[in-house]
């Protein structure tokens, strides 16, 4: 019930180190896919910029 796999057998034959590398990598290609759908923003965070513009 606690595992995310599909069956509990394939859960324990699994590395747990390999399958948290699969999901990164699934989320950085979502990520990908999102720069390419959505326009670059033209505010970026203050943490990025340190603050450099005034306000």
């Amino acid at each position: 019930m606690s595992t995310p796999t599909d069956s509990p057998s394939a859960a324990a034959d699994r590395d747990p180190v390999q399958e948290a590398g699969d999901h990164l990598e699934q989320a950085l290609a979502a990520l990908d896919r999102l720069r390419e759908v959505l326009p670059p923003s033209s505010i970026t965070p203050p943490s990025d910029t340190g603050g450099g513009e005034p306000a």
